[in-house]
Formats: C-alpha cells, sequence, structure tokens
C-alpha cells in the first residue's frame, strides 16, 4: 500500500470513531461533515484505483501516487485544523429534562414547514431557496418534539422520518432521507444514549441502507420519471427484490459502478489532469465570486454565480455535462483549480478554521439561546456535502443562518414568544 494511500485511510478510520464516539454527548455534525469527505475522497477513491472495470466517464484521470500526494495531505489540513477547534470549543452539556418546554414553538416551526412547502412552487425564482430553508423548519420541528413529554408529539418524529421516505420515493431524491435521517438519529443519540457497539451497527445498518439505495436508484429513477402513477413503495420494493435475488447487483460490472457513485475522487483528478495543462489556474476567481454569491442577494447583484457548478465542473475538467446534469468540482477540488497542489492543501486548511469559527459562534449563541441548538442540521445541511463546491457551501451556511436568527427575532419581538435560554436552565 502507497504511504499516502496508507495515510489517508488511517486518518478517514480515526475520524470514524470520533464520529462514533461524539454520538449521544453531542450533535458531532463536524465530524460528520469529514467522515463523509474521506469517504468520498480517500476510500471510494482507493476502491476505484483497485478494481478492473473502468467507467467510460467516471475514472481516476491521474495515478494513485499523484492524486493521494494532493487529496490526503488536504485532508489532513482540514481535519487537523477542525479537530483543534473542537478540543478548544466544548459545548455545555444541555438539560434534556427542560426541552419539552419548546413544544408550543415546535408547532409553530412544522406550520411554517408545511406552509413553505405549498408556497415554493409559485414563489419567485430568488426566493425559492429561502422557501426551500423554511420548509426544512417542520423537521427541526419534529426534533424538537421528540424531546416533548407527551408520547403523541413524539410520534411527529417518527411521522417526519415516514414523510422523509414518501417525499423521496414521489422525487425518487434520496439525498434529504439520508441526511436528515443521520440528524434525526443524532438527536435520538444525544436522548437515548446508546453504547458504541449500538451506534457502529447503527453506522453499518445505515451504509449498507445507503447502497441498497445507489443499487436501486437509476432503475427506479427512471420509472419514476417516466410518469410512472402506480404505488410508488411497491415499486421500490419490487425492484429492490429483484436487485437483492441477483447479490444487489446483476452483474459484476454493475457491483463496481456503486463505488462510482460514493467515490468523487474522478473529478477531483480530472480537474488535477486538465487543471493546468489544458486550463489556468482560477488564482482564486471561484472563490471571491463564491463569497460576493453568500454576501449579498440576487437582486443587488443579478449576474452574480449561480449554484450548480456546471460553468466551473467543465472549465476546469475539460469534461462536458448533459443539459440536466448538475456537477460540482467539490472543495478540495476547487481548492486545487484555484492554488494548485500546494496552495489547495493551505484552502483546505483555512476552511476548516472557517468551520471552526462557525462553530465557536454558534456554540456561544447556544448558550444564550437553546433553540439554536435544533437548528444545527439545517445550518450545515449542504456543507456536509463532499461534493458541492464553495459557492453552493457558503451561500447556504450564511443564507440559512441569518434566516435562523431573523426568525428567532421575529418570533420573539413580533410575536412575543421566547425561548428557553441560560437563565431559564
Amino acid at each position: 500500500m502507497m504511504f499516502w494511500s496508507f495515510i489517508g485511510l488511517l486518518t478517514v478510520v480515526y475520524v470514524g470513531y470520533r464520529f462514533l464516539k461524539a454520538l449521544g454527548n453531542s450533535i458531532p455534525i463536524l465530524e460528520l461533515l469529514l467522515l463523509i469527505a474521506g469517504l468520498q475522497w480517500i476510500v471510494g477513491s482507493y476502491i476505484e484505483y483497485r478494481t478492473s472495470f473502468q467507467h467510460y466517464k467516471y475514472y481516476m484521470y491521474v495515478d494513485e501516487v499523484q492524486y493521494m500526494e494532493y487529496v490526503v495531505p488536504a485532508y489532513l489540513a482540514m481535519v487537523i485544523v477542525v479537530f483543534v477547534w473542537l478540543h478548544k470549543i466544548e459545548l455545555k452539556p444541555l438539560p434534556i429534562k427542560t426541552f419539552y418546554k419548546y413544544s408550543n414553538y415546535a408547532v409553530i416551526l412544522i406550520v411554517v414547514g408545511f406552509a413553505s412547502d405549498i408556497l415554493r412552487p409559485i414563489a419567485p425564482g430568488g426566493l425559492k431557496f429561502i422557501f426551500f430553508l423554511l420548509a426544512n423548519f417542520k423537521f427541526v420541528g419534529a426534533i424538537l418534539l421528540f424531546f416533548s413529554k407527551k408520547k403523541k408529539h413524539r410520534y411527529v418524529f417518527f411521522a417526519a422520518i415516514g414523510l422523509l421516505v414518501l417525499s423521496s420515493l414521489r422525487s425518487a431524491m434520496f439525498h434529504d432521507l439520508i441526511l436528515w435521517g443521520t440528524f434525526f438519529y443524532m438527536f435520538w443519540a444525544y436522548k437515548k444514549k446508546p453504547s458504541f457497539k449500538l451506534n457502529v451497527i447503527i453506522l453499518l445498518t445505515g451504509f449498507f441502507m445507503s447502497t441498497i439505495i445507489q443499487a436501486v436508484k437509476s432503475d427506479y429513477r427512471a420509472l419514476v420519471w417516466a410518469g410512472y402513477d402506480g404505488n410508488y413503495t411497491t415499486l421500490f420494493i419490487d425492484i429492490l427484490s429483484k436487485r437483492l435475488s441477483g447479490g444487489l447487483s446483476e452483474n459484476t460490472e454493475e457491483q463496481e459502478e456503486l463505488n462510482v457513485r460514493l467515490n468523487q475522487g474522478w473529478i477531483i483528478s480530472a480537474i488535477m489532469e486538465h487543471t493546468p495543462r489544458m486550463q489556468a489556474y482560477a488564482e482564486g476567481s471561484t472563490v471571491k465570486e463564491a463569497i460576493m454569491a453568500s454576501a449579498l442577494p440576487r437582486f443587488m447583484t443579478p449576474n452574480k454565480k449561480i449554484a450548480g457548478g456546471v460553468e466551473n465542473f467543465e472549465k476546469y475538467t475539460g469534461i462536458e455535462l448533459g443539459s440536466s446534469t448538475s456537477m460540482g468540482m467539490s472543495l478540495i477540488g476547487e481548492g486545487y483549480a484555484n492554488y494548485g497542489k500546494i496552495g489547495g492543501i493551505f484552502f483546505m486548511g483555512i476552511w476548516g478554521c472557517v468551520l471552526g469559527l462557525v462553530w465557536l459562534f454558534l456554540s456561544k449563541k447556544i448558550e444564550h439561546n437553546m433553540i439554536i441548538f435544533f437548528f444545527l442540521p439545517l445550518i450545515f445541511f449542504q456543507v456536509v456535502k463532499a461534493e458541492t463546491e464553495l459557492v453552493v457551501v457558503l451561500n447556504h451556511l450564511v443564507k440559512s443562518t441569518i434566516l435562523v436568527f431573523l426568525f428567532l427575532w421575529f418570533t420573539k419581538k413580533i410575536l412575543n414568544l421566547n425561548v428557553i435560554n441560560a437563565e431559564d436552565r
């Protein structure tokens, strides 16, 4: 095994251990972010280098030594900086027994969430993202009700999971289900304090379920998007049963293609092969665009960068995408596209520092207003994804944080509905 590959895999294992140990004691969102990144940037790539099957487009464009010599140190830079911040910032244990006082507030969040779901399709283009964030308030409310003393309130928590499943089956899009399902388990563990062994079992079960979803997603999506109007659950189970009877995939190539869906390394390697050989380094231009896009609303900058990543993806990978396809460079790929190998490593270290500063800011606010604790999954919803580029991550992080604090101010000042603060503990 090559040196940097070994170091990378060892680091991902350590990050996974830290994530499992944190479950039940905190809401380990930053650990989850690092784990997802390690799985998609290092583990998936390591497997891809050792498979005989090669996709015509989604393959590793540079050799393992060149790839791991950049990706592993860049990943390490982010991991080390984030863990240094987490060591300094210790979120004080919150009084779970008082969370039931949030029940009325939770109902408001759920109403706002469902109302936003209804209004989102007719909202103006510039406001659709705001309504997307507001629609997710219903899941924040469901988490709050899980801590209620009333059993019927706790049923709402599990009903929200069922709603996520049904919504994912209807749209044939499963990202929200996987992410919110993970966040729900974090809060369940925070209340129930499961053993390390149970956390391992749940994590492995979740990974297995994600693999199953990936195995059937293409066939299922093709039928649903073609106009299927039958029972979505029955359709999914039928496709799944056929795949399971053949070992999840019908042949070896399909089994190996499952790793293609995990591996984001092919995109990063394409950037490394294409830039700067065919395309000059961006030298910070995409970073400046991302900062401007997240700092200013669209009506002030009508020509600002649109999230989706197609333009930069094609420019710095040299790969053309279909009209209905959207892919991001990922932060680590964007770091290389802007600054090259050494600069990209420093870029990822700086990004780790940004995450630490945001976590410090939020932890300070939670000390005075515990309700913010329950909004953490919403604030980091897009941030934990390893495939997204900086414009998406920053835009979500900034806009969701502002929206949450505006909503809390509105409910307190306008509706005169206060939540538990430090003095109430």
